[in-house]
């Protein structure tokens, strides 16, 4: 092999070895946006399940006020 082969297949192998690396970069941003999609669904489930569970306690409240909205109403209408 001449040197002229050499040099083209070394030039070969820096290319080859740059798209390695762009690859390697591209995946690393992959992969810290995937860690931030899980963050993100934890985060929304955690504030979905404390909304529920403040939406359940304003049901009971609702619940205990209509309650004794419609014993006064029997009361007075007993009246």
């Amino acid at each position: 092999m001449d040197d002229r082969q050499f040099n083209f297949l070394d030039a070969l192998n820096v290319a080859s070895f740059l798209l390695g690396l762009q690859n390697l970069e591209e995946n690393r941003a992959q992969s810290a946006q995937n860690d931030v999609g899980a963050e993100n669904d934890k985060q929304a489930s955690y504030l979905l399940s404390e909304i529920g569970k403040r939406l359940d306690r304003q049901d009971r409240t609702l619940e205990a006020i209509m309650e004794k909205l419609e014993q006064m109403e029997r009361r007075l209408s007993d009246a």
